[in-house]
């Protein structure tokens, strides 16, 4: 492979970065200016992605969006990651407690599950995969706006106070507050908020690639989780520490 085959590639992938970072339309002349590649070089390799369909064109603007065929390249390795990184983790802390073990992730202002381990005790938590649950005023909420960086945090609760007009100002504070006593404690902990005689303790596990934590939670009986809620909070902080997300 010739070097110059070799640089278009590496050339590829930094284009595909600046999309990720800057999450919005460019011009050739903005990627020009955020890559600082000849202008002519990098109009080609634009032709060529956008020839073979990972890069859409605006017709009018001029501008480049990657495409829903380069996201489902990688469609099949999340799934693959929890599968292989965080599944023995949580099956460890469903035998730890016997209580339902979630991880969840933001899906646009609510948290969805993606793995769902049912608790083993006599009453346990019942959910589904795919269960969603607010951002706010939930543990997996708490935990995920406290793990992000803090600049995300103020447009995902503008964005959740626009979606939903019962959101106050009130309830907004309360949730910055939540926000920050779980990033001062390192887990949130929340109690029949959601569902009746229901609590949740959950902590946030980084993902180098991403600005948005996935969340690992014990839930069951609020008077059950409030209990053992020490015990609890020392099994989580084990398991996000072992546990790499790639």
């Amino acid at each position: 492979m010739s070097d110059g085959l070799v640089k278009s590639a590496a050339r590829a992938f930094e284009i595909m970065e600046v999309f990720a970072r800057e999450q919005r339309r460019l011009s050739l002349a903005q990627l020009c200016g955020l890559l600082d590649y000849p202008k002519s070089s990098l109009g080609v390799l634009l032709k060529s992605l956008h020839a073979q369909g990972y890069l859409s064109l605006h017709p009018v603007e001029l501008s480049y969006l990657p495409t829903r065929r380069l996201v489902a390249l990688a469609d099949w390795l999340p799934p693959l990651l929890i599968d292989e990184q965080i599944l023995p983790t949580m099956r460890a802390l469903q035998a730890s407690t016997g209580e339902t073990i979630t991880l969840t992730a933001l899906a646009g202002t609510e948290m969805r599950c993606l793995r769902v381990l049912p608790g083993t005790q006599p009453i346990a938590l019942q959910l589904d995969s795919d269960t969603r649950f607010p951002i706010l005023g939930t543990a997996v909420g708490t935990a995920c706006l406290a793990g992000m960086p803090p600049s995300r945090v103020p447009v995902i609760l503008r964005e959740v106070a626009r979606r939903d007009m019962t959101i106050t100002a009130a309830l907004l504070a309360e949730a910055e507050r939540a926000i920050a006593e779980t990033k001062k404690q390192g887990y949130a902990a929340v109690y029949d908020r959601v569902t009746p005689d229901a609590g949740a303790v959950a902590v946030a596990l980084q993902q180098e690639d991403s600005a948005e934590p996935l969340v690992l939670a014990v839930a069951g009986l609020s008077q059950r989780i409030a209990r053992r809620q020490d015990v609890i909070v020392d099994l989580l902080r084990r398991a996000s520490a072992r546990t790499l997300v790639d």
